[in-house]
């Protein structure tokens, strides 16, 4: 959603909010930058014999739904 708002279709998460800074209110912007961080350490990234927990799973799948639900209503993305 972010790429779609800002029209930068290749840029990461960090490199758009840095970007745009009209995307969320600062501090907001430097969070979803901690939040992407720790999702692509602990989920994407798992070391070898190391599974996420469920609880925290659920936390970035739903903290991502808000962040791509509040961006689509501020930016009327349809």
């Amino acid at each position: 959603m972010a790429r779609d708002v800002s029209g930068d279709a290749k840029a990461t998460l960090g490199e758009i909010l840095k970007k745009h800074s009209n995307l969320v209110p600062r501090p907001l912007d430097s969070t979803l930058e901690k939040i992407w961080g720790y999702a692509s350490n602990e989920a994407r990234h798992v070391v070898e014999g190391r599974e996420p927990e469920q609880a925290e799973a659920e936390l970035l799948v739903g903290l991502a739904a808000t962040v791509a639900t509040y961006l689509s209503k501020k930016f009327n993305v349809r």
